[in-house]
């Protein structure tokens, strides 16, 4: 399969991921970094990429954010004076382009903190849904069964802006001059 992109060499997806994280507020793990480097050329694959992220990490570019937990990667400061001699050497539209996706996964990780979905069952069937959006908004739902339950909160976490937006047009719908 022919890949189309400006990334093609094992040394330019290894600065790739060094500028990604420069644009992460905090130590990402491999499958955010993924996302955010794959998202914005198509010259490499997960192999391509999987390969450039183990040497980087063997070489000290990237560190551990946390030994004790082993999940989550930041840049060095090797890899800082790396990604400074040679961040040019990425063409503009890709540094651009993993800019914008590095925001997008804040953006949503951003999102994704402030939306509430969890269950508690409180009799063989009936599970208590607790559900809302930080500071803006909470709903309670009643549930019959577990998989009932299971998709409001998939739902929820999905589309709960627009749940809320649904919720508040109900509620301020002028019902009196309807009727």
């Amino acid at each position: 399969m022919a890949r189309y992109g400006f990334i093609k060499t094992k040394e330019d997806i290894k600065f790739l991921i060094l500028y990604a994280l420069c644009y992460l507020p905090e130590p990402a793990t491999f499958e955010i970094l993924l996302d955010v480097c794959t998202w914005c050329d198509d010259g490499f694959g997960w192999f391509e990429f999987k390969e450039a992220f183990d040497e980087l990490v063997e070489t000290g570019h990237l560190s551990i954010a946390d030994p004790c937990l082993d999940t989550t990667y930041s840049i060095s400061d090797k890899g800082r004076e790396a990604l400074a001699a040679f961040e040019n050497r990425l063409p503009y539209t890709v540094r651009e382009s993993a800019q914008r996706s590095a925001l997008r996964v804040v953006r949503q990780a951003n999102r994704d903190a402030v939306i509430l979905a969890q269950t508690e069952q409180k009799q063989p069937h009936d599970f208590l849904v607790k559900m809302g959006i930080d500071e803006v908004f909470s709903l309670e739902l009643h549930a019959a069964s577990a998989e009932q339950a299971s998709l409001l909160e998939k739902t929820f976490r999905a589309h709960a802006e627009q749940i809320y937006q649904a919720i508040l047009h109900a509620m301020t719908n002028d019902y009196d001059a309807k009727g």
